[in-house]
């Protein structure tokens, strides 16, 4: 048997988003393991500019990627994605600046990453997301994979560097950490009820997003990612970028791949897609990016489904 139909068969993950009831939580997760490698430089900061965001670990002070780094660059890709076709994202869609909420159910993508509108009474509304990002730590020390690479204050994308007491710096010159290329970065995602057409979104952004962190004139694609393994249950599992790298640190032994598949091999047995069978599974869904009327079936199906699933909220009320 097919590997997704014997995951459907389970009840694991249903093929059609008209087999979701978006108004309730089935209790069908996702875990998609991915090793993120840097090819280029990244920056990956918070409050300071000039500093890689690092906490002490194991006695070693080491970078750590907030899980909201990767979501923000993935869900802006999927836009640029969708909007390659003329119609797959509504004409008055603006992220971030939504005044209509039945823009929220127009956009196909509302299903995965959740939205919200900031109109005014009954204007404003939200939904929530079904697609959350593991936080990333790197195995190595911060000292070893990152760089200083100087800067004038005044830089040709216009950033200024600011003290803190909110003026323009005084030196002309200062310093940025980046993460040099060649590092990898285990993480997860993890998708909440949803059907084989949201679950082929997702992938596919994954794998065409090569874009994170803050950008500067000298920066272009700086991460790829490769996804190594796809567990599915009916709950979740505390499997994390932590709980992996603690191993690491602690036996000071770092296999990304290995580690993945081994732990998730574990916890998941028959329904974890690796492999051959991934192998395949991803090269089908890298062909969607191109395939204009495939994604375009995926966004009415969603979209029909949610006004369907979502009427009450997001119906016109008659006066």
């Amino acid at each position: 048997m097919d590997f997704f139909e014997n995951i459907y068969e389970k009840g694991l993950l249903t093929k059609k988003v008209d087999e979701l009831d978006l108004g309730k939580n089935k209790g069908i997760f996702v875990k998609i393991g991915i090793i993120s490698e840097t090819t280029g430089f990244l920056i990956i900061r918070n409050n300071d500019p000039t500093e890689t965001t690092s906490e002490d670990f194991y006695g070693q002070e080491r970078v750590v990627i907030p899980g909201s780094k990767w979501r923000g660059a993935e869900r802006t890709y999927s836009l640029s994605l969708f909007r390659k076709f003329k119609g797959l994202i509504p004409e008055g869609y603006e992220r971030n600046a939504i005044e209509k909420k039945d823009l929220l159910i127009q956009n196909p993508l509302t299903a995965l990453f959740g939205d919200s509108s900031i109109g005014a009474g009954s204007e404003a509304s939200s939904v929530a997301s079904r697609i959350y990002y593991d936080w990333s730590y790197s195995f190595e020390r911060l000292a070893l994979i990152t760089e200083r690479i100087t800067h004038n204050t005044l830089s040709e994308t216009g950033t200024i560097l600011m003290e803190k007491n909110g003026e323009v710096a005084s030196n002309a010159l200062y310093n940025t950490q980046y993460i040099k290329p060649g590092i990898k970065f285990i993480r997860f995602v993890t998708l909440e009820n949803v059907s084989k057409e949201l679950l082929d979104i997702a992938v596919l952004v994954i794998l065409g997003t090569r874009r994170y962190g803050a950008r500067t004139a000298i920066l272009g694609e700086n991460v790829f990612n490769n996804i190594v393994a796809i567990g599915f249950s009916r709950k979740d599992h505390p499997i994390t970028s932590y709980t992996i790298l603690s191993e690491a640190w602690e036996t000071e032994r770092y296999e990304p791949e290995k580690m993945i598949v081994d732990k998730m091999r574990s916890v998941y047995g028959d329904n974890l897609l690796a492999g051959d069978e991934l192998k395949s599974y991803l090269n089908s869904v890298s062909e969607l990016k191109n395939d204009e009327s495939k994604l375009r079936e995926y966004s009415q199906a969603i979209v029909n489904k949610m006004k369907s699933d979502w009427k009450d909220r997001f119906e016109k009320k008659k006066r």
